[in-house]
């Protein structure tokens, strides 16, 4: 039976962990241990490695009831209110995570061809790699994000939260020091270039000091 792909709800949002929680939900479930054999073995066997990458589920910031975060020109993503999301012309979703009841995306981008889901191969897959986050216990841990044919190649990024405001900018050209956190990975086969890479890098610094603004 299909995978089914739940409507965007803002609380599949707004129920991500901060960052610094996810890498800590992380590295107890001990993720590292399987990353580049059971979880990418089921990117490669579906081969969808080219398609959907694997991203660790966590917030920026929280949303208004209904908004969306929507990444503009690849590189800035801002919280809109449904009347905004309206006018833009092409909105598609770019993270999903899994849940009890199916597939729920709860990041977007303003560009003109989305991935689709709902084909036979990608579902084979959607449904493998749920079963092998039920097994592990990541359900809510792991998600997977849409990976861009234009991108597939090339460079690691990183993402910095200001605000509101979530930037992407290539890892050598990010302004900030300190820690990092692994957030995105692509996954290889038969290219030479090895099992993996991560893609994406968050700044852990402007979330600890949001979260502990709030406590």
């Amino acid at each position: 039976m299909a995978l089914e792909i739940l409507p965007y709800s803002t609380e599949h949002y707004n129920t991500l962990p901060e960052l610094g929680v996810a890498k800590d939900q992380f590295d107890a479930a001990d993720v590292n241990g399987i990353l580049y054999t059971e979880i990418r073995g089921a990117f490669v066997k579906h081969h969808v490695e080219r398609t959907v990458g694997l991203t660790l589920l966590h917030n920026h910031f929280l949303l208004e009831p209904s908004q969306k975060l929507v990444t503009f020109k690849k590189t800035v993503a801002l919280p809109c209110d449904p009347d905004e999301v309206i006018d833009l012309p092409h909105v598609h979703a770019t993270a999903w995570r899994f849940t009890d009841h199916g597939i729920a995306p709860y990041e977007f981008a303003a560009t003109t061809v989305g991935t689709t889901l709902d084909s036979p191969s990608m579902q084979a897959f959607l449904q493998e790699f749920a079963a092998v986050l039920k097994k592990w216990n990541l359900t809510n841990v792991l998600g997977i994000y849409s990976i861009k044919e234009s991108s597939v190649d090339g460079p690691q990024t990183m993402e910095i939260t200001e605000g509101r405001c979530n930037i992407t900018l290539d890892m050598d050209l990010h302004p900030h020091e300190g820690t990092t956190i692994d957030a995105m990975w692509q996954f290889y086969t038969g290219t030479g270039k090895g099992p993996g890479r991560c893609k994406n890098a968050c700044k852990g610094v402007p979330h600890v000091k949001r979260h502990l603004s709030k406590t």
